[in-house]
Protein backbone atom coordinates (compact mmCIF):
# COMPACT_ATOMS: atom_id res chain seq x y z
CA UNK A 1 0.00 0.00 0.00
CA UNK A 2 3.52 2.56 0.68
CA UNK A 3 4.20 2.03 -2.48
CA UNK A 4 0.94 2.53 -4.46
CA UNK A 5 0.69 5.72 -2.20
CA UNK A 6 4.15 7.05 -3.55
CA UNK A 7 3.38 5.84 -7.10
CA UNK A 8 -0.17 8.21 -6.93
CA UNK A 9 1.65 10.73 -5.40
CA UNK A 10 3.82 11.59 -8.73
CA UNK A 11 1.05 10.93 -11.51
CA UNK A 12 -1.40 12.81 -12.63
CA UNK A 13 -4.66 11.93 -11.32
CA UNK A 14 -7.28 12.58 -14.17
CA UNK A 15 -10.65 11.39 -14.07
CA UNK A 16 -11.95 8.45 -15.79
CA UNK A 17 -15.34 8.67 -17.99
CA UNK A 18 -17.22 4.89 -18.48
CA UNK A 19 -20.12 5.16 -21.03
CA UNK A 20 -22.61 2.48 -20.24
CA UNK A 21 -25.52 2.09 -22.50
CA UNK A 22 -28.11 -0.33 -21.63
CA UNK A 23 -31.19 -1.58 -23.01
CA UNK A 24 -32.79 -4.14 -20.45
CA UNK A 25 -35.19 -5.62 -23.28
CA UNK A 26 -34.72 -8.76 -24.93
CA UNK A 27 -33.30 -9.22 -28.36
CA UNK A 28 -32.01 -11.72 -30.86
CA UNK A 29 -29.03 -13.49 -28.75
CA UNK A 30 -29.65 -11.08 -26.00
CA UNK A 31 -28.13 -12.28 -22.36
CA UNK A 32 -30.56 -13.88 -19.60
CA UNK A 33 -30.79 -12.01 -16.68
CA UNK A 34 -30.26 -8.77 -17.76
CA UNK A 35 -31.80 -6.65 -14.59
CA UNK A 36 -29.14 -8.56 -12.25
CA UNK A 37 -26.29 -8.21 -14.47
CA UNK A 38 -26.96 -4.47 -14.92
CA UNK A 39 -26.51 -3.98 -10.94
CA UNK A 40 -23.79 -6.30 -11.21
CA UNK A 41 -21.99 -4.28 -13.77
CA UNK A 42 -22.66 -1.30 -12.23
CA UNK A 43 -21.31 -2.58 -8.38
CA UNK A 44 -17.94 -3.42 -10.56
CA UNK A 45 -17.68 0.62 -10.83
CA UNK A 46 -18.61 0.94 -7.45
CA UNK A 47 -15.83 -1.06 -6.56
CA UNK A 48 -13.28 0.83 -8.17
CA UNK A 49 -10.28 1.19 -6.28
CA UNK A 50 -9.13 4.44 -7.97
CA UNK A 51 -12.31 6.91 -7.11
CA UNK A 52 -11.68 9.60 -9.37
CA UNK A 53 -14.00 8.29 -12.08
CA UNK A 54 -17.58 8.55 -12.88
CA UNK A 55 -20.12 6.08 -14.82
CA UNK A 56 -22.95 7.53 -17.35
CA UNK A 57 -25.31 5.18 -17.56
CA UNK A 58 -27.31 6.00 -20.94
CA UNK A 59 -31.00 4.44 -21.14
CA UNK A 60 -31.20 3.81 -24.96
CA UNK A 61 -34.87 4.16 -25.08
CA UNK A 62 -35.30 1.71 -21.45
CA UNK A 63 -37.92 3.11 -19.52
CA UNK A 64 -36.92 -0.04 -17.26
CA UNK A 65 -32.92 1.23 -16.97
CA UNK A 66 -34.28 4.67 -16.03
CA UNK A 67 -36.51 3.43 -13.08
CA UNK A 68 -33.64 1.05 -12.16
CA UNK A 69 -31.44 3.98 -11.50
CA UNK A 70 -33.72 6.19 -10.06
CA UNK A 71 -34.40 3.45 -7.21
CA UNK A 72 -30.57 2.51 -6.75
CA UNK A 73 -28.20 5.09 -7.90
CA UNK A 74 -29.34 8.12 -8.23
CA UNK A 75 -27.70 9.42 -5.19
CA UNK A 76 -24.30 8.59 -6.27
CA UNK A 77 -22.57 11.68 -7.25
CA UNK A 78 -20.43 9.38 -9.47
CA UNK A 79 -22.78 7.55 -11.53
CA UNK A 80 -24.68 9.91 -14.07
CA UNK A 81 -27.96 9.02 -16.09
CA UNK A 82 -29.03 10.22 -19.86
CA UNK A 83 -32.43 8.99 -21.07
CA UNK A 84 -32.08 8.73 -25.18
CA UNK A 85 -36.12 8.29 -26.70
CA UNK A 86 -36.19 5.78 -29.63
CA UNK A 87 -38.89 7.18 -31.18
CA UNK A 88 -37.51 7.55 -34.32
CA UNK A 89 -36.79 3.93 -34.82
CA UNK A 90 -39.04 0.03 -33.92
CA UNK A 91 -35.91 -1.86 -34.32
CA UNK A 92 -33.77 -3.19 -32.33
CA UNK A 93 -29.84 -4.00 -31.92
CA UNK A 94 -29.32 -6.65 -34.53
CA UNK A 95 -32.74 -6.78 -36.17
CA UNK A 96 -33.11 -6.77 -39.94
CA UNK A 97 -35.26 -4.83 -42.65
CA UNK A 98 -37.66 -7.42 -44.19
CA UNK A 99 -36.29 -8.67 -47.13
CA UNK A 100 -32.71 -7.86 -46.26
CA UNK A 101 -29.82 -9.97 -46.26
CA UNK A 102 -29.96 -11.66 -42.55
CA UNK A 103 -26.19 -10.26 -42.00
CA UNK A 104 -27.37 -7.02 -42.56
CA UNK A 105 -28.22 -5.85 -39.49
CA UNK A 106 -29.20 -2.90 -37.37
CA UNK A 107 -26.50 -1.51 -34.49
CA UNK A 108 -27.60 1.09 -31.97
CA UNK A 109 -24.36 3.28 -31.22
CA UNK A 110 -25.95 6.76 -31.33
CA UNK A 111 -26.99 6.32 -27.52
CA UNK A 112 -22.95 6.26 -26.69
CA UNK A 113 -22.49 10.00 -28.33
CA UNK A 114 -24.82 11.25 -25.74
CA UNK A 115 -22.82 9.64 -22.98
CA UNK A 116 -19.68 11.02 -24.53
CA UNK A 117 -21.31 14.33 -24.56
CA UNK A 118 -22.25 13.80 -20.87
CA UNK A 119 -19.21 12.59 -19.58
CA UNK A 120 -16.94 15.44 -17.88
CA UNK A 121 -14.04 13.27 -17.56
CA UNK A 122 -10.01 13.61 -18.93
CA UNK A 123 -10.36 10.28 -20.57
CA UNK A 124 -13.24 7.95 -22.13
CA UNK A 125 -13.85 4.05 -21.71
CA UNK A 126 -16.76 2.03 -22.67
CA UNK A 127 -18.36 -0.81 -20.78
CA UNK A 128 -21.61 -3.36 -21.73
CA UNK A 129 -24.24 -4.27 -19.43
CA UNK A 130 -23.78 -7.21 -18.82
CA UNK A 131 -19.83 -7.36 -18.41
CA UNK A 132 -17.89 -6.63 -14.42
CA UNK A 133 -15.21 -4.69 -14.49
CA UNK A 134 -11.50 -5.53 -12.55
CA UNK A 135 -11.37 -3.57 -9.44
CA UNK A 136 -8.38 -2.13 -10.68
CA UNK A 137 -9.82 -0.95 -14.10
CA UNK A 138 -10.24 2.66 -13.54
CA UNK A 139 -6.63 2.75 -11.62
CA UNK A 140 -4.54 0.76 -14.86
CA UNK A 141 -6.00 2.92 -17.08
CA UNK A 142 -4.96 6.27 -15.03
CA UNK A 143 -1.73 4.55 -14.91
CA UNK A 144 -1.59 4.07 -18.90
CA UNK A 145 -2.12 7.33 -19.47
CA UNK A 146 0.67 8.83 -17.48
CA UNK A 147 3.43 6.68 -18.72
CA UNK A 148 2.63 8.40 -22.11
CA UNK A 149 0.08 11.49 -21.94
CA UNK A 150 0.73 12.59 -25.71
CA UNK A 151 -1.71 10.17 -27.20
CA UNK A 152 -5.19 10.66 -28.68
CA UNK A 153 -6.07 7.07 -28.21
CA UNK A 154 -5.26 3.52 -26.20
CA UNK A 155 -6.17 0.28 -27.51
CA UNK A 156 -5.74 -3.09 -24.83
CA UNK A 157 -5.35 -6.25 -26.27
CA UNK A 158 -5.89 -8.57 -23.60
CA UNK A 159 -9.13 -9.38 -21.42
CA UNK A 160 -10.86 -12.40 -19.51
CA UNK A 161 -13.49 -14.70 -21.46
CA UNK A 162 -15.26 -17.74 -19.70
CA UNK A 163 -13.44 -21.20 -19.36
CA UNK A 164 -15.73 -22.07 -22.43
CA UNK A 165 -13.91 -19.78 -25.07
CA UNK A 166 -11.70 -21.88 -27.53
CA UNK A 167 -10.22 -19.15 -30.01
CA UNK A 168 -8.00 -21.41 -32.53
CA UNK A 169 -4.43 -20.11 -33.04
CA UNK A 170 -5.52 -17.15 -36.00
CA UNK A 171 -3.68 -14.26 -36.94
CA UNK A 172 -5.04 -11.92 -34.89
CA UNK A 173 -5.45 -13.98 -31.47
CA UNK A 174 -3.24 -16.51 -29.87
CA UNK A 175 -4.84 -19.95 -28.73
CA UNK A 176 -7.10 -20.21 -26.06
CA UNK A 177 -5.86 -23.53 -25.26
CA UNK A 178 -2.14 -21.27 -24.27
CA UNK A 179 -3.74 -19.96 -20.84
CA UNK A 180 -4.98 -21.57 -17.96
CA UNK A 181 -8.04 -20.99 -16.34
CA UNK A 182 -8.28 -18.95 -13.46
CA UNK A 183 -10.75 -17.63 -10.89
CA UNK A 184 -11.03 -14.19 -10.28
CA UNK A 185 -12.53 -12.50 -7.30
CA UNK A 186 -14.99 -9.55 -8.80
CA UNK A 187 -16.14 -12.78 -11.18
CA UNK A 188 -18.21 -16.40 -10.97
CA UNK A 189 -16.66 -19.10 -12.86
CA UNK A 190 -13.34 -19.85 -14.44
CA UNK A 191 -11.67 -17.20 -16.77
CA UNK A 192 -9.17 -17.52 -19.74
CA UNK A 193 -7.24 -14.50 -21.23
CA UNK A 194 -8.07 -13.59 -24.77
CA UNK A 195 -4.48 -12.13 -26.01
CA UNK A 196 -4.43 -10.66 -29.57
CA UNK A 197 -1.10 -11.03 -32.05
CA UNK A 198 1.36 -8.03 -32.09
CA UNK A 199 -0.13 -5.10 -34.20
CA UNK A 200 -3.60 -6.48 -33.82
CA UNK A 201 -6.48 -4.67 -32.57
CA UNK A 202 -10.12 -6.11 -31.75
CA UNK A 203 -12.98 -2.98 -32.23
CA UNK A 204 -14.80 -3.47 -29.08
CA UNK A 205 -15.16 -0.35 -27.24
CA UNK A 206 -14.51 -2.15 -23.54
CA UNK A 207 -10.74 -2.57 -24.90
CA UNK A 208 -10.72 1.65 -26.05
CA UNK A 209 -9.58 4.93 -23.72
CA UNK A 210 -9.85 7.99 -25.92
CA UNK A 211 -9.43 11.73 -25.08
CA UNK A 212 -12.89 13.91 -25.43
CA UNK A 213 -12.94 16.42 -27.42
CA UNK A 214 -12.48 14.05 -30.84
CA UNK A 215 -14.16 14.81 -33.95
CA UNK A 216 -15.05 11.45 -34.67
CA UNK A 217 -18.10 10.49 -32.87
CA UNK A 218 -20.71 7.55 -32.34
CA UNK A 219 -23.26 7.20 -34.68
CA UNK A 220 -26.08 4.00 -35.35
CA UNK A 221 -25.50 2.00 -38.42
CA UNK A 222 -27.01 -0.90 -40.79
CA UNK A 223 -25.16 -3.44 -42.82
CA UNK A 224 -22.83 -5.75 -42.03
CA UNK A 225 -20.42 -2.85 -40.55
CA UNK A 226 -21.25 -2.96 -36.19
CA UNK A 227 -21.17 0.58 -34.68
CA UNK A 228 -18.35 -0.18 -32.66
CA UNK A 229 -16.22 -1.17 -35.90
CA UNK A 230 -17.20 2.07 -37.61
CA UNK A 231 -16.37 4.54 -34.59
CA UNK A 232 -13.18 2.70 -34.11
CA UNK A 233 -11.95 2.63 -37.53
CA UNK A 234 -13.00 6.24 -38.09
CA UNK A 235 -11.44 7.56 -34.93
CA UNK A 236 -7.98 5.67 -35.86
CA UNK A 237 -8.21 7.02 -39.68
CA UNK A 238 -8.24 10.47 -38.12
CA UNK A 239 -6.16 10.24 -35.12
CA UNK A 240 -2.94 8.09 -35.97
CA UNK A 241 -1.32 9.13 -32.43
CA UNK A 242 -2.41 5.99 -30.32
CA UNK A 243 -0.70 3.14 -29.26
CA UNK A 244 -1.40 -0.59 -27.35
CA UNK A 245 -0.80 -2.31 -24.04
CA UNK A 246 -1.95 -5.25 -22.58
CA UNK A 247 -3.95 -5.63 -19.42
CA UNK A 248 -6.53 -8.19 -18.23
CA UNK A 249 -9.24 -5.98 -16.56
CA UNK A 250 -12.46 -7.27 -17.72
CA UNK A 251 -14.63 -9.51 -17.90
CA UNK A 252 -16.36 -10.13 -21.19
CA UNK A 253 -19.92 -12.12 -19.36
CA UNK A 254 -21.68 -13.03 -22.39
CA UNK A 255 -21.17 -14.41 -26.06
CA UNK A 256 -23.78 -15.55 -28.44
CA UNK A 257 -24.27 -19.38 -28.25
CA UNK A 258 -21.35 -20.06 -26.15
CA UNK A 259 -21.55 -18.93 -22.65
CA UNK A 260 -23.51 -16.40 -20.46
CA UNK A 261 -22.84 -16.03 -16.84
Amino acid sequence: MNELNEILEQVDKVKISIVMQVNLQDYNNSRVDSLGKFHRAVESFRSQIYKNCELIIVSDGCLKTQQLYNRSYKQDKNIKFVYYDRHDSELKMYDTRPGDPEEYKYYRGFARRLGVTAASGDLITYMDSDDILAPEFTMTLMLVYNQDQDHDWWMNTTWYDNERADWPDSETLYASSNFQPVQLDYAPGMWKQSVLKPGMIVMSPWLLMHKPGLSVQWRDTYGNVSEDVDFNKRLRDKYKNGVTYARPIYARCHFSNLWDI
